[in-house]
């Protein structure tokens, strides 16, 4: 008996790299749904430039469904559902991991709003055009940024978290004492941050915050998480070909060597 709340696959649609589309995976996974991905390779072009007609293609007949259609996506029998947060709540829902009250569904409103911001700021440094110097140091920056008393994004979680743990919750999740939405983004943006603070051998991000550092192990050990971080989806880069932090799998920047062999779009089917 499928106890996901899906009576068929549910179809996520991304990219072919981790990006917004990791979390939404995970949490299919998580939630016990039949996950169909549709990953669309961003391929370089001859005389420089990437061709991302594979997903223009798709795009155009997808808006006849929905007129907002942009990546990510979902796709639940005649449901078409675009926007991240609104791809992240409906799931959510669907698989009863948005709290369990209204109260608690605004919580994780919320954090998914907070959590975003600290994608933002992944995001605008990964693909920020620079050498590998400047990389370093922006990246060292960019660590400074979020861990800003007042206004990084990471104390606020990390305060987020004491909260739940004042409140006699475990504080191994961000609402309540089981799993829910954001908690699936925040793994993912702690993850990639702690990959690219390794990958610039630069000092632990998560050293002064022993909350969320807790909280990477222990939703990252779950077993119900080791079906998604086992397949090829969790191999996946965290950045598109044109990033300067995250394109390849390795966390470097990709090459055109790795033309032939560098393309994911056969990582998409049923998981």
């Amino acid at each position: 008996m499928d106890m996901s709340g899906f009576d068929n696959a549910v179809t996520v649609g991304y990219w072919s790299i981790r990006g917004l589309a990791a979390p939404l995976r995970m949490m299919a996974m998580f939630g016990g749904a039949k996950l169909l991905a549709e990953n669309y390779d961003l391929k370089p072009k001859e005389g420089g430039g990437f061709d991302s007609s594979s997903w223009k293609d798709a795009k155009t007949a997808l808006r006849k469904k929905n007129s907002l259609m942009n990546l990510p996506y979902l796709i639940d029998g005649d449901v078409v559902v675009s926007q991240t947060n609104a791809c992240f709540a409906y799931l959510g829902r669907k698989l009863g991991l948005f709290g369990s009250s209204e109260a608690e569904a605004s919580q994780c409103e919320q954090l998914l709003c907070e959590i975003y911001d600290l994608r933002g700021a992944m995001v605008r440094f990964a693909y920020s055009p620079l050498s590998d110097e400047e990389a370093k140091e922006a990246a060292a920056k960019m660590c400074e940024s979020v861990s800003n008393p007042f206004s990084g994004q990471l104390p606020k979680l990390e305060e987020w978290l004491s909260g739940e743990k004042a409140n006699g919750k475990s504080g191994n999740f961000l609402v309540g004492d089981k799993a829910s939405a954001p908690d699936f983004h925040l793994y993912e943006m702690l993850y990639q941050f702690d990959t690219m603070t390794k990958f610039y051998e630069l000092p632990s991000l998560l050293a002064n915050f022993p909350n969320l550092k807790n909280f990477l192990n222990s939703f990252g050990s779950m077993p119900q998480n080791s079906k998604y971080l086992s397949s090829n989806l969790a191999k996946l880069p965290f950045n598109n070909k044109a990033a300067t932090f995250g394109a390849h799998p390795s966390g470097g920047r990709w090459k055109e060597e790795y033309s032939s062999t560098y393309e994911f779009g056969s990582y998409s089917g049923e998981y």
